[in-house]
């Protein structure tokens, strides 16, 4: 009988060991390395088949860990098989449980393909996480409340009108659908697209008007994609170069558009700095000037790519304040529209706005700076609203009134029930417009109603005030209008959509924009062209089912940018306004309130700030109270050695993050968060906050609470951080770009975000190996636990019969006698030692098989090789260990011990020549520092000083008990072990009864299962 059927589990299984899918994959295991081979054989792993696995052999049982799902009740009827979090929670037929890795990742063109997607999973690098700002545009608008009282308007309407009510009391499930799934909808004109393709961004009104100003379009151009692509901007005096070359650049453009217009004053602003003599030539000399210093830093094309990308941004800038989007509706302004881009929600009958249509993705729906409005703002300033909708009351006629009421009437398709109060409306407002007096309206008839409407007359969606181009899902224009434009910009088309764009043969006329409304234009060609788009649109959200989604969408979505902590971007719904809201649909509300609120984080590096009030970094806050959860970055399941930075819980304020780290103030932390999770998708997080005990925990949910259940929790004392004050919620990024979706706050827990484990699993005897039959139930449920991990606690080797470690110790010997004729004794070492440059060079083989030199990663190493000596480097580890800032200095390094990272650089080819001076690269390589000779001399100098409190201390030598590991301790850095036990270089045998090692002292292997069997005289 085993405490566990299988030896420590591998610490990146089951999604991240390249090993044991390399192994999974082969057909024939002896032609693998023995390193893999190895691997396997001492570390256990998942089995990708789960309880669904049929291999016999007694070998599989003992190394393989059977995680037993619960089974998918739609077996193979599943209509969920292109969600891939369905996938990697539930046990389907024919299905592994953990699929292989597709290696086209998300750029894979099948990955809508529920066959393909069965097989496979999908790693996201950065879909649909461009950056779009955020500025706060909703801020006060109370979004639950606003949705109860359209609710209560429709409803005392219809009351009062005596119409027919709903049938059931619901309302058709393929409405709500359809409104969960349809996408916001753009119309442009040719030369706004143009431009909109120079900007990267489709932008608001007010943001180009904007564009007046040089030093606003130098920030532009500064933050285009094509700028940033460029590493070295990333260095503070560069950027500082290269912001003032560009500034300069724009300027000079600005200046020649107002010598050819003579009243270039009332379309410009022109700013003049102090820093700077306006005039021509110096401006000129200035340019050279800067060009001169970036190209010591930067390359020829890149800074071609500076100053091309200036000049055209600067040219469409002028040219696009001749062209604004929209009408400028005055009444714009008043209402706070002309923050945001338009869009229709749905099939856009707007032709007076221009022939190309931009559909947006769904999740531009989400962000916090997005709302919508049943009909158009400006029908609320025109009045035109009160016709539409007699619910809503008599017309004030007053400006201020209407303006209040439509911002009283927003939506947001992040709060939950948003759906319904859409769909009241749309089926109240599609009867009211045929004179039915009846609720009871099909999808059918509202969307015939919607395109024989003019799009004011539609749901407007009021989306974020710039939208980068990765949110565009699909561009329809006409084909003489793509050929209107030049080669660049048809190349520009191609490059960035296409397998995204749609070309129709009508040949449309141009110039024919007219301020006429309605629902089709007057041209016959145009309005062909438009019903076309039209009918193809509305068979394409008709075909929408929300489980066809391969990753649905709930509550907010935001790709958050990276600001070191200190931007919090505040979300737009309360824990209290959720309460109250939740409070409406459930009659009896438990007393003991626990609120969850749930969010997948791409990454990681990110916060998420609870606060008792609105965090303002332009006032003192004396009183402000938050609770932070931070979640680490992702760590690197490439390293040789697995290393995850603290996540943690901590009530204090969220640009302490740097201090809570390095002095440990965090309330309760984890580094082992990750482990068992699949990171290279979004990963789902819940926090757990009960008020009644002050209890927070942080933890997964989602498929990777499975074959994980760390758990982060810690008490509250009121006294210390009172929960029921928490309201306002905040997210922030650290050092990278954050993508974050789903993130929303109920009251209940959500069973289908917590899968587990199927407990009543029972395994047919017959498929068990004979010692495995007799293992009990509960034993199988180890497979699980056993993944668990306690911060602090050391993962140790549990029950591993004789034959399975004599068989690890067979295949160990079996790679040692390997590299045997290449062992230190053999060569003779390098002169140059770490030194040396010709080890990496063409005729490193040559002289690596001569001589050997030390190895960068010292005993550490976990992969010898037959030249690398492997003397041990004792040293102390670095307090800042992995977020140290001094990891590109070899002195330090070879110091202080780094977790992942070697002890020594490789020498630099170009040595102190070498004008690479990126991180990137000095965290790598050395340039001609002498890191040991340095090193001995601060311990000379060290030894020196501390002589006589050496033989101060040398007395108490005697009274401590000598370690029997000597030297060789692992503990021996360690002050509290040092007290107790000695260190000398003669070890007393402990056990005789062991066999001497063949290796002697220089063994690698420092386990205790070896140490216990063998001696190392």
């Amino acid at each position: 009988m085993y405490k566990h059927p299988f030896p420590t589990p591998c610490l990146l299984t089951p999604y991240h060991c390249s090993l044991h899918e390399q192994y999974t994959l082969t057909k024939d295991p002896t032609s693998l390395s023995n390193e893999i081979n190895q691997h396997c054989l001492n570390f256990a792993h998942v089995c990708g088949f789960g309880r669904n696995c049929t291999d016999n052999d007694p070998l599989h049982w003992e190394k393989w860990i059977h995680v037993p799902r619960c089974l998918c009740s739609y077996g193979n009827k599943c209509t969920k098989l292109v969600q891939e979090d369905h996938l990697n929670s539930l046990t389907h037929p024919n299905i592994r449980d953990i699929r292989f890795l597709c290696k086209y990742a998300d750029k894979c063109y099948d990955r809508r393909n529920p066959k393909h997607l069965t097989k496979f999973r999908h790693t996201i690098t950065f879909e649909d996480s461009g950056v779009v700002r955020y500025y706060n545009l909703n801020k006060n608008i109370d979004f639950v409340q606003n949705q109860k009282d359209n609710i209560e308007r429709v409803m005392r309407y219809i009351k009062k009108e005596k119409w027919e009510t709903l049938k059931n009391g619901s309302i058709p499930q393929n409405i709500i659908n359809w409104i969960r799934t349809v996408q916001p909808v753009h119309r442009c004109k040719p030369e706004i697209f143009e431009s909109i393709l120079l900007h990267g961004h489709v932008m608001s009104r007010d943001h180009m008007e904007q564009l007046k100003d040089p030093r606003f379009v130098a920030h532009s151009v500064l933050h285009h994609s094509h700028l940033q692509r460029i590493k070295y901007l990333r260095q503070k005096k560069c950027a500082q170069d290269v912001k003032e070359y560009i500034y300069e650049l724009v300027k000079e453009e600005f200046e020649k558009q107002a010598s050819d217009n003579k009243s270039s004053n009332e379309t410009t602003t022109m700013t003049t700095s102090s820093s700077y003599i306006d005039n021509q030539q110096y401006r000129k000399e200035l340019i050279t000037n800067k060009e001169v210093i970036l190209s010591y830093i930067l390359s020829k094309e890149e800074i071609t790519t500076i100053k091309q990308t200036a000049i055209e941004i600067t040219q469409a800038s002028m040219k696009l304040l001749s062209y604004p989007t929209g009408y400028g509706y005055g009444p714009d302004k008043d209402l706070g529209t002309n923050k945001n881009v338009f869009s229709i929600l749905g099939p856009n009958s707007g032709h007076y706005y221009g022939d190309i249509f931009i559909v947006f993705k769904r999740e531009i729906l989400h962000h916090p700076d997005a709302n919508f409005s049943i009909q158009a703002a400006t029908s609320y300033a025109s009045g035109n609203a009160f016709k539409w909708r007699p619910w809503l009351g008599i017309d004030p006629d007053s400006k201020d009134d209407r303006i209040k009421l439509f911002h009283k009437t927003k939506l947001h398709a992040s709060v939950t029930g948003y759906e319904y109060a859409t769909a009241l409306e749309l089926i109240a407002t599609t009867s009211y417009y045929l004179q039915k007096k009846s609720m009871n309206i099909d999808l059918e008839t509202i969307l015939n109603r919607w395109i024989n409407s003019d799009s004011h007359a539609n749901i407007e969606g009021h989306l974020p005030q710039l939208i980068p181009l990765d949110y565009i899902d699909h561009i329809y224009m006409p084909q003489n209008i793509f050929d209107s434009f030049d080669d660049k910009t048809r190349q520009t088309i191609k490059s960035i959509f296409e397998n995204r764009i749609t070309k129709t043969s009508h040949e449309i006329e141009m110039n024919q924009f007219g301020p006429k409304f309605g629902p089709r234009p007057d041209s016959k060609i145009r309005a062909e062209y438009q019903d076309f788009v039209i009918k193809d649109l509305i068979e394409k959200f008709g075909q929408r089912d929300i489980h066809s989604i391969s990753r649905p969408i709930q509550g907010i979505v935001i790709t958050i940018p990276s600001t070191e902590f200190t931007d919090n971007f505040l979300l737009p719904l309360t824990i209290s306004q959720a309460y109250k809201q939740y409070k409406m649909s459930h009659i009896k509300v438990s007393t003991n309130v626990i609120v969850y609120i749930y969010w997948q984080v791409m990454n990681g590096d990110m916060m998420l700030t609870l606060s008792n009030e609105q965090i303002d970094t332009g006032k003192s806050q004396g009183n402000l109270r938050c609770l932070i959860s931070y979640i680490a970055e992702k760590p690197s399941t490439k390293d040789c050695h697995y290393y995850e930075n603290v996540s943690y819980l901590h009530s204090g304020r969220p640009f302490e993050h740097e201090i809570v780290v390095s002095e440990r103030k965090y309330s309760a932390r984890s580094r082992s968060f990750f482990i068992g999770c699949n990171t290279d998708d979004f990963m789902t997080f819940c926090l757990e906050i009960e008020y009644s005990t002050g209890k927070v925990i942080l933890s997964h949910s989602g498929s990777n609470s499975i074959y994980n259940h760390e758990k982060i929790s810690s008490t509250f004392s009121k006294s210390t951080l009172d929960l029921t004050e928490l309201n306002f919620i905040y997210i922030s990024a650290g050092a990278r770009t954050v993508p974050i979706r789903n993130l929303f706050i109920t009251f209940e827990k959500q069973k289908d975000l917590h899968p587990t484990f199927d407990r009543n699993f029972a395994k047919s005897s017959s498929l068990l190996p004979r010692r495995m039959s007799s293992i009990t139930q509960d034993k199988i449920d180890n497979n699980k636990s056993s993944l668990q991990t306690s911060d602090g606690k050391d993962k140790k080797s549990v029950g591993f019969v004789s034959s399975v470690i004599d068989k690890a110790i067979q295949v160990k010997d079996k790679v040692k006698d390997f590299f045997d004729d290449g062992n230190d004794s053999s060569l003779k070492p390098c002169s140059d030692g770490i030194y040396c440059l010709i080890q990496y060079s063409d005729e490193g083989p040559t002289h690596n098989s001569k001589f050997s030199h030390p190895c960068r990663f010292s005993e550490l190493c976990r992969d010898p090789e037959p030249h690398l000596t492997h003397i041990p480097h004792q040293v102390p580890r670095c307090n800042s260990d992995r977020i140290c800032k001094d990891l590109c200095n070899p002195i330090h390094r070879a110091e202080y011990r780094h977790t992942g990272w070697p002890d020594f650089l490789i020498p630099c080819r170009d040595q102190e020549k070498c004008r690479n001076r990126s991180d990137q690269h000095r965290i790598k390589y050395s340039h001609g520092e002498r890191v040991i000779e340095t090193i001995s001399t601060i311990e000379l100098q060290a030894s020196s000083d501390s002589e006589q409190s050496l033989q101060r201390q040398d007395h108490n030598l005697n009274e401590r008990k000598p370690c029997k590991w000597g030297l060789k301790c692992r503990d021996i850095l360690d002050s509290q072990h040092c007290n107790q036990y000695s260190h000398s270089d003669i070890v007393p045998q402990q056990n005789d009864a062991r066999i001497r090692c063949k290796w002697g002292v220089q063994c690698h292997d420092q386990t205790s299962t070896h140490r216990m069997k063998y001696a190392h005289p």
